[in-house]
């Protein structure tokens, strides 16, 4: 059974986090000299008693853990401080709809970016800066739990994404896991002020800054303004987004050989990141030419549009500076494409991510290949690496899995009353941690607080799914994942 001492101490470390991000949080306001600074006191003290509860009840737990302990955490703990997170916006906020407040944490800390908000220009900062501290956190969260805490808790090698795992060239950047977390969380912090400094200088007021590039390098989106970034009407912060949205999306492993070793030869012989590249490229240039050549636009407006959206589309960020949902038809399956495939594994991005598709490709090719020789063994190859049965197996039963989540959601909603292809765009913008969404409904600049609230609470579990990699957030339903060891 699980070893709930050891999940029990692991949940309260954890919450202490939350703790303080919530007192950053207050601080924020009472700086700005807002009323809401009790809408973030009272969640830190819930976080804090339950924080001690938890670490009392594990307070002689064996240093030790099982990987069922491991995925149970990693669901919970998510789960929690998203339930947590739904507190500041009741309290400090005209939000009365329970699963508004939660979607729009969920939505935070699963850097989807999707909000129930109308009016977001007149949020108090307390709640603008949570909402971009919560894409902060939860877009490395991820690589938190699988390089440093669950390793160090005696997980091992982890397989909690090993889908995931199978793009990274190299897993590790040093021998020691937590020196490899160190590493990664410090070029993670560095990117961010990188990002915040650049906009700065392009004309962003630093609060503006600050919480732009928070939901950029997180892949997040969650801006300061209703309008997204077209809010500020400068070409030159357009084109830092791109570049910022496009450098979020590679995995952070050979983001660190490219930026601290230079080991350029190295990074661009990675076969997912080449593929990254070209599909950004591919369909930046198609949206470019369509809207070219259909919608009117000049050349550079339209590679300037076309770039933006499709990185931020393509890394799951959802940052919008145009409504695509006007552009011709012939953009619409292109962009909702690059929104549900994401970018890199070991990234901030959600979706798929490019390792699947890539290896999915080489399988069909190779498939081919079987059926003309069928004495041949014709292995997967990826790059130089060659990939095992067990591997291209779980990039299987994921897709499998993917596609039977979104029917039944998709279904669901329709049931309630949403229209087809909103209700195709909704699933696949919450699957996927996108955020924008193609349809007459919700449109790419529109609020979800018009939908009803059972379609609010499957989006939630979504994008919950979504950024858990499925598997993970499925398995406590498993009856086996409660059986005895």
């Amino acid at each position: 059974m699980l070893n709930f001492k050891i999940i029990s101490k692991v949940l309260g470390t954890l919450l202490m986090l939350l703790v303080l991000l919530l007192l950053v949080c207050l601080a924020t306001g009472l700086f700005y000299g807002e009323r809401e600074w009790m809408a973030f006191a009272i969640p830190a003290a819930v976080s804090f008693v339950l924080a001690l509860m938890l670490k009392y009840f594990g307070r002689h737990a064996e240093n030790k853990m099982s990987r069922r302990d491991g995925y149970f955490i990693v669901s919970a703990s998510w789960l929690v401080f998203s339930i947590i997170g739904t507190l500041p916006f009741l309290l400090g906020t005209d939000i009365t709809r329970l699963s508004c407040a939660f979607f729009e944490s969920m939505s935070g800390f699963t850097t989807t970016g999707a909000s129930v908000y109308t009016d977001i220009d007149h949020l108090p900062h307390s709640i603008l800066f949570w909402r971009s501290l919560s894409h902060w956190f939860g877009g490395m969260g991820i690589v938190f739990f699988t390089i440093a805490v669950l390793p160090q808790m005696g997980v091992g090698d982890l397989k909690l994404f090993s889908a995931e795992a199978t793009g990274l060239k190299t897993g590790k950047v040093h021998p020691r896991i937590s020196t490899t977390a160190r590493w990664i969380w410090g070029l993670y912090v560095v990117m961010t002020i990188a990002c915040s400094v650049a906009l700065i200088l392009a004309g962003m007021s630093p609060f503006d800054a600050i919480n732009h590039s928070m939901a950029t390098i997180s892949t997040g989106g969650f801006s300061t303004h209703q309008d997204s970034v077209a809010y500020f009407q400068s070409p030159l912060i357009e084109y830092i987004e791109i570049i910022f949205m496009a450098a979020s999306g590679i995995n952070f492993t050979l983001l660190y050989l490219l930026v601290i070793k230079r080991r350029f030869r190295e990074v661009w012989r990675d076969a997912e990141i080449r593929f990254y590249a070209g599909v950004l490229l591919f369909f930046t240039i198609y949206c470019a030419v369509c809207l070219y050549v259909v919608d009117g636009f000049g050349i550079e407006h339209s590679l300037r549009a076309a770039a933006f959206q499709v990185t931020s589309l393509g890394t799951t960020t959802g940052f919008t500076t145009k409504d695509f949902q006007e552009w011709h038809a012939c953009t619409w399956v292109p962009l909702l494409f690059v929104s549900l495939m994401g970018a890199c594994a070991g990234s901030t991005s959600g979706g798929m991510k490019c390792v699947r598709i890539l290896t999915s490709w080489k399988m069909m090719a190779n498939e081919f290949r079987q059926m003309l020789h069928r004495r041949a063994v014709i292995p997967v190859r990826l790059g130089y690496q060659t990939l095992g049965s067990s591997i291209t197996q779980t990039i299987f039963a994921y897709f499998v899995a993917m596609f039977l989540l979104l029917s039944v959601a998709m279904v669901a909603m329709m049931c309630m009353g949403i229209p087809m292809l909103d209700s195709i765009s909704l699933g696949v913008a919450s699957f996927s941690n996108a955020g924008p969404s193609i349809g007459w409904y919700v449109g790419p600049l529109d609020s979800w607080d018009k939908l009803p609230d059972g379609v609010l609470w499957i989006c939630s579990f979504l994008m919950l799914a979504g950024r858990l990699e499925i598997f993970s957030l499925l398995l406590p339903f498993v009856p086996a994942f409660w059986k005895e060891r």
